[in-house]
């Protein structure tokens, strides 16, 4: 019925127009000749004299018949105004204002119209009142068409019941749909889209927003059962505490991820498959336009599919492998960077000892068994969460020498290497310098930079020319403010204590306060700010009954009071 209502008023406005354009050409005509002559715009036009009582009363009133134009072409004994033999199209044809020149002036015909046929049928007043005509029909088809799309979830995720020999529910994980279940479920989808294809379900391409609103609907109602469907599992019963593989109900939990992977690719390709694919290739403008609109509906859909995932499966697995990572990075305290310690101890890299290890065992036993999309996901918040967490920890090593910078710098290099293969075999669509707009790798590229600043050498500099010269540097805008707090603490005497000591913790826990275990690292920045004065606060009492005995530099306090207000600033434009 819309498609036939359409097809009229296509038919009525192609006729509007083509008296419009005939009326225009007989003015053009009229204008040269100075009269009015000809047919004019009377295919389903207006006329300038329906409003004029005489035309309805019959009136005799010479001054309102000469706003006729001439048109009343006598007026006998008894008053009444008579039309003599003049052609429709005449008086239907608005009289038309003469420029200075003495032409008329042609007005807003069709001329200048340049909007199409269909946009001026959408917005005309009879196609809303044929929308509201048809509303009640529209909503009982909306009503089937739901009926009709939610009836396969219910065989999806299916709960079930185990008693045992005393009569009491024994948990059991929901089982999951088939790949049958889902094929069965696509090809419903694509039934019910094609309603929209003129040639297969009869109905018209205007449909394809309003279907696909349907599908979006269903599709939360499907991620509704998929989030009742998950194991529900706590963090901790996600790993085996010594071989960190995955629990029976971490597996349960990818297979959800998998069926929701599955959903999100046939949703993806669903416009083109429905409209595109079947015509291909003879296909129209009008069919990819279609497939347009359904993937710019569909957009909601596939949004809500991944924030569930999201929620339910990558950010606590994401949280559990990191801890794991965090511990490992933590053991660099035992002296692992310390000038008294013997090489022969630490010939290899830190990376290649204590980390390599721990990612090839996430790489092999989680990612591997998650879907590419989610996969690179889980590999991409591990890599921000292990650049900002090591690099976090290396400055607080202290005290620091030359062998520990050049260790540090090697380990750096090592670190980003395992990191580009962890995402490579995660399925990662991204590089490592891209992740997170390019933040973590800009910074573990800067702190190489940082560990061989040279700014104290000098020691007839004050502090405030120190600070000056400081912000010159440039990798000073890729590290975050808390990394260079920490790695001037390096230089500083003794006196001034480090902030995890201030804090009377060890530096895993002052780290984890920095850096969240979703990788987020911006609610950390003021809180290191805030240790960092108290210890520059409590050496200044100190140094009052120092005596002037002390290693390190005396000028390193001042120059964090300078530069600390300013990199705060810096990092939050």
């Amino acid at each position: 019925i819309r498609a036939a209502a359409l097809e009229m008023l296509n038919y009525i406005q192609d006729t509007m127009q083509a008296g419009s354009l005939s009326g225009s050409t007989n003015n053009m005509v009229d204008d040269i000749n100075g009269d009015v002559k000809g047919a004019g715009c009377g295919i389903m036009g207006g006329s300038a004299v329906l409003d004029d009582a005489i035309f309805f009363g019959w009136e005799s009133d010479k001054q309102n018949s000469a706003k006729l134009g001439g048109l009343i072409s006598e007026v006998d004994e008894d008053g009444a105004a008579g039309f003599g033999a003049i052609s429709a199209d005449t008086w239907t044809k608005p009289e038309a204002e003469k420029n200075s020149s003495g032409f008329r002036t042609i007005g807003s015909s069709a001329m200048s119209q340049t909007s199409s046929a269909l946009s001026s049928i959408l917005a005309s007043p009879e196609w809303f009142a044929l929308q509201i005509g048809l509303y009640p029909m529209q909503r009982a088809f909306l009503k089937a068409l739901n009926e009709r799309l939610n009836a396969p979830l219910k065989s999806l995720f299916v709960d079930n019941r185990v008693v045992d020999e005393n009569g009491i529910d024994i948990r059991v994980l929901p089982s999951l749909p088939s790949l049958i279940d889902l094929k069965l479920l696509e090809m419903c989808l694509r039934a019910e889209l094609s309603i929209a294809d003129p040639r297969e379900g009869g109905g018209e391409f205007n449909m394809t927003t309003m279907i696909s609103e349907c599908i979006v609907d269903v599709v939360e109602n499907l991620c509704s059962l998929a989030k009742n469907a998950t194991s529900g599992a706590s963090e901790e019963n996600l790993l085996h505490d010594k071989k960190g593989t995955a629990t029976e109900e971490l597996l349960h939990d990818m297979n959800v991820a998998a069926v929701m992977a599955s959903l999100t690719t046939s949703l993806r390709n669903l416009p083109e498959s429905t409209f595109v694919k079947p015509y291909r290739p003879a296909h129209t403008l009008q069919h990819e336009e279609a497939a347009n609109m359904c993937q710019i509906a569909l957009l909601p859909a596939i949004h809500e599919i991944e924030s569930m995932v999201k929620s339910q499966l990558i950010i606590p697995l994401c949280r559990v492998l990191n801890k794991r990572i965090a511990i490992e990075i933590a053991t660099m305290h035992r002296g692992t960077y310390m000038e008294s310690i013997s090489s022969a101890f630490h010939e290899g890299s830190f990376v290649q000892e204590h980390l390599a290890g721990v990612y090839e065992n996430i790489a092999t036993n989680i990612l591997s068994r998650l879907p590419e999309e989610y996969g690179g996901m889980v590999s991409s918040i591990l890599a921000t969460f292990s650049i900002y967490c090591f690099v976090s920890n290396a400055s607080l090593v202290r005290p620091l020498g030359e062998s520990g910078r050049l260790k540090i710098t090697q380990d750096l290099a090592d670190l980003e290497l395992t990191l580009e293969q962890l995402m490579f075999k995660g399925g990662a669509s991204t590089v490592l310098n891209q992740i997170n707009d390019g933040k973590p790798y800009a910074e573990l590229r800067a702190v190489r930079q940082m560990l061989f600043w040279t700014g104290l050498e000098n020691e007839a500099l004050s502090s405030e020319q120190i600070a000056k010269a400081f912000f010159r540097e440039a990798w000073v805008k890729s590290v975050r403010p808390s990394t260079i707090f920490h790695f001037l603490f390096t230089f500083a005497p003794k006196m001034l204590s480090s902030p995890h000591h201030a804090k009377r913790i060890i530096a895993e826990d002052y780290v984890n306060l920095l850096v969240n275990l979703d990788g987020s690292v911006e609610d950390g920045e003021p809180k290191a700010w805030m240790t960092t004065m108290k210890c520059c606060d409590v050496y200044q009492q100190r140094e009052s009954v120092d005596g002037g005995v002390c290693d390190g530099d005396r000028r390193v306090p001042a120059i964090l009071m300078i530069i600390g207000p300013e990199l705060l600033r810096r990092r939050r434009q």
